[in-house]
C-alpha cells in the first residue's frame, strides 16, 4: 500500500494540476520572533527552478510536422511552462548534422536538422544530455557536427565530448547566484567504440562496473556547484517497471553527491523515488518523438524542481502530457486523471494526491 512521503525537515505534498503539479515543501523550523518591538527582517531564501524532460529526436513525423507548421510548433504546448523555469534540461537522442552515414546493422538511426536546435534555445533549454545510444548513429563526422551545432545555438551539453576529459567534465549553469552542475551518463551503448578516450571523441557510461568512475566524477563536480543534476540513459525499453540495477545506480549517484537524477531511455514513463530527500525520476518517457504503436510510449511528463543554494528540494511540479504526431501536449480533464491514477501505481515510496 502506498504511503505519503514525510521526510524529517522536509514535508513534501504532491499535487498534480494542469499548470502546476507537485511536491510542496513546508517550513518545519520556525523561530520565535524577537521580543522587542523591532522584529528581525526575514532572510530571503535563494531558490531557482529546474525543468526536465526525456528523449528528444526530430525525425520522421516530427520533422514532417515541423516543416509543415514551422519549427516552433513542436513546443507550442509545453513551451509556456518551460519559459517560466530558470533552467530546462533534456536528453538529445539524435545526431544533429547534415553529414555522415547511418551505422550499418543498427535498427534505428536518428539524424536531425541542425536548425531545429533553435527551438530548444527559444524555449529556455540551457543544456542537453548527449550520453545515449543514438548520438553517434551517423558516425564520428556527424557526432562532431552535433557538438559544434549545439555550441552554435548557445546550448551546453554533458555526457560526451571531443575527448574523455571533456566528456567527464560536465557543465555548470549559474542562475540567480546558484551554480547548477549537470553531468550525464549512459547505461545503454551501441558499441565500446562509442566511449570517449584520451584522444577519441565519444560519451561516458554508467554501467555498474563503471561505478568507481562515475562516483569519482560526481564527487568532483559536487565540489564546484550548489546543486547537481545527473542525467542517466538506462532502463528496459517498453517497460514501466523500475529494475533493481537502476535503483542501485541511482542510490549510488545520490550517495556520491547528486541532488536530482533525471532518467530516460525506456520510451515510457516510470515512477519517482525519493531517496535521502532527493528525487530520482527513473524515466520521463519520450518527449519530442515520433508516435509509437504502444499508447504508453505516447505519454510523457515534465518535472520542475524548486531547489535552493544548498541543494534542498522544496517542491517538484509535474505536468503530464501526451504526444500527438510528435508534439508533446499537456493533458487535461479525464485523460489527466487517468494518468495520475496510473502514475500512482508506478511510484516507489509516496502517493500522488
Amino acid at each position: 500500500m502506498k504511503r505519503s512521503l514525510t521526510v524529517i525537515g522536509l514535508l513534501i505534498l504532491v499535487l498534480i494540476i494542469v499548470s502546476c503539479v507537485g511536491f510542496t515543501g513546508a517550513d518545519n523550523g520556525a523561530v520565535s520572533p524577537p521580543s522587542d518591538a523591532e522584529a528581525a527582517p526575514p532572510v530571503e531564501k535563494k531558490e531557482i527552478t529546474i525543468s526536465m524532460v526525456g528523449d528528444m529526436t526530430f525525425v520522421k513525423s516530427v520533422d514532417t510536422i515541423m516543416k509543415k507548421n514551422g519549427d516552433g510548433f513542436i513546443l507550442g504546448g509545453f513551451g509556456p511552462y518551460m519559459k517560466k523555469s530558470h533552467i530546462v534540461l533534456g536528453n538529445l537522442e539524435t545526431s544533429v548534422s547534415k553529414r555522415g552515414k547511418a551505422i550499418e546493422n543498427k535498427q534505428y538511426t536518428f539524424r536531425s536538422r541542425p536548425e531545429v536546435m533553435k527551438v530548444l534555445k527559444d524555449n529556455n533549454f540551457a543544456a542537453v544530455s548527449i550520453a545515449n545510444n543514438h548520438i553517434l548513429d551517423y558516425g564520428m563526422e556527424a557526432y562532431l557536427d552535433t557538438l559544434d551545432n549545439l555550441k552554435k545555438h548557445g546550448l551546453l551539453y554533458a555526457g560526451g565530448g571531443k575527448n574523455k576529459e571533456e566528456a567527464d567534465k560536465g557543465v555548470i549553469i549559474e542562475k540567480d547566484g546558484i551554480k547548477v552542475g549537470f553531468l550525464a551518463f549512459s547505461k545503454v551503448i551501441h558499441s565500446v567504440d562509442w566511449y570517449a578516450k584520451k584522444n577519441r571523441p565519444g560519451i561516458v557510461g554508467a554501467y555498474k562496473v563503471q561505478e568507481p568512475s562515475f562516483v569519482k566524477t560526481i564527487k568532483e563536480m559536487r565540489k564546484n556547484c550548489d546543486v547537481l543534476v545527473v542525467s542517466v540513459h538506462w532502463g528496459a525499453e517498453g517497460s514501466d517497471q523500475i529494475r533493481d540495477e537502476e535503483q542501485y545506480i541511482g542510490h549510488s549517484m545520490i550517495d556520491a553527491g547528486a541532488d536530482i537524477i533525471m532518467g530516460h531511455h525506456p520510451h515510457v514513463v516510470q515512477g519517482i523515488e525519493i531517496y535521502k530527500e532527493k528525487p530520482i525520476f527513473y524515466s520521463f518517457g519520450n518527449f519530442i518523438f515520433y508516435n509509437f504503436k504502444s499508447p504508453l510510449s505516447n505519454q510523457t511528463m515534465m518535472a520542475t524542481v524548486t531547489v535552493d543554494d544548498k541543494g534542498n528540494i522544496s517542491k517538484v511540479n509535474i505536468v503530464p502530457g501526451k504526444i500527438i504526431n510528435g508534439k508533446p501536449t499537456p493533458m487535461e480533464g479525464v485523460e489527466r486523471e487517468k494518468f495520475i491514477k496510473y502514475f500512482n501505481g508506478l511510484n516507489i515510496n509516496y502517493y500522488v494526491d
